[in-house]
């Protein structure tokens, strides 16, 4: 099992000065590099008031000196709204900077307003996406280019220099659905899976992911997940730690549509057990969770800590924690 933290919670509250919240982030991360965390990743929204969204390439790249042999990971790009050749080039240039610890994470949005800024509607996510993998992975394996796509068109081109790492950093998909999690398997080496899904889809998306590799003839690739970790006295304390947070994440979510009905049933409300989707409780809690997910197939989890302390001194210590009581514990668990 490998555990990364995803950086969400750490940019709120969003009433600090922005510089001050990028700084402290780069402060906990650095600090973090050091803990035995596998990965740090960040996500991508635009226009996302009153949320705060730093963009992934350039926070990644400020990150990479202070990370160690941490990973770097984009957890997600919005693959259909970006120019194909320029997230090629720019993820060339961060796998460079970063001495080959990129890994890249895409999927295909849900946002309307995403959407509408760059002229596509929801039915050309999927094929938008499909495209401009196909056109990254030519342009990265540094051959002449001519390609011409339904979006995107080249004619004769050649990047300048392929990626550090060959034939191409690791990429995986995120998803929250049965097309999802085949699409994964069949363009990418792992499937990430959301963290508003249950622990029950996850399972079953999974098992399906697996079997469309397995139908290709390719038994490789990997299964992992975003998870909400709300760590307290019990679970009853943890609950109530994180309820506060977790009502912004609701409304956020419900606000954006989110929900979509292909779907799995997405967690956007009180009305499920938090044992039905997060870890959640004591430390010892935590790990017990994580053991079952060990066991349904989950072989990678990236944690989204709740309850963050307000003070940057305070969440290095509770991220200290997490990594003594929770990471090690499960890392330790397998070792003979």
């Amino acid at each position: 099992m490998r555990i990364g933290f995803h950086l969400t919670p750490f940019w709120s509250p969003t009433d600090r000065p922005p510089t001050r919240i990028i700084d402290e982030a780069i402060e906990v991360v650095a600090a973090a590099s050091r803990m035995g965390f596998e990965w740090v990743s960040i996500g991508q929204h635009w226009l996302s008031h009153p949320t705060v969204w730093p963009q992934p390439f350039a926070m990644l790249a400020r990150l990479a000196p202070e990370t160690g042999a941490m990973r770097l990971k984009t957890s997600v790009l919005l693959l259909p709204i970006l120019n194909p050749v320029e997230v090629a080039e720019s993820v060339a240039t961060l796998d460079h900077i970063s001495h080959g610890r990129l890994d890249v994470g895409v999927a295909i949005g849900y946002r309307e307003l995403e959407l509408d800024v760059v002229g596509l509607a929801r039915a050309d996510r999927v094929p938008k996406l499909e495209e401009s993998l196909d056109l990254m992975k030519r342009l990265w394996r540094g051959e002449e280019v001519t390609f011409k796509g339904r979006y995107t068109r080249v004619a004769g081109g050649r990047m300048g220099f392929t990626p550090y790492q060959q034939p191409h950093p690791p990429l995986e998909m995120g998803a929250q659905s049965e097309g999802a999690a085949r699409r994964a398997a069949r363009l990418t080496d792992g499937v990430f899976f959301g963290p508003q899904l249950g622990w029950t889809d996850v399972a079953r998306f999974g098992a399906m992911f697996r079997e469309e590799r397995a139908a290709a003839g390719d038994t490789a690739g990997y299964v992992g997940a975003s998870r909400s970790l709300i760590v307290g006295a019990s679970k009853q304390a943890a609950a109530a730690a994180a309820r506060g947070y977790l009502e912004k994440t609701f409304t956020m979510y419900r606000t954006w549509r989110m929900q979509e009905p292909t779907m799995g049933r997405l967690q956007l409300g009180f009305e499920a057990s938090l044992d039905d989707w997060t870890i959640h409780g004591t430390p010892r809690d935590c790990v017990e969770t994580i053991e079952r997910a060990r066991a349904l197939g989950v072989e990678r989890i990236g944690f989204t800590v709740y309850s963050l302390p307000p003070d940057v001194r305070a969440r290095i210590d509770y991220l200290q924690m997490i990594a003594e009581q929770i990471v090690a514990p499960v890392r330790d668990a397998r070792r003979p």
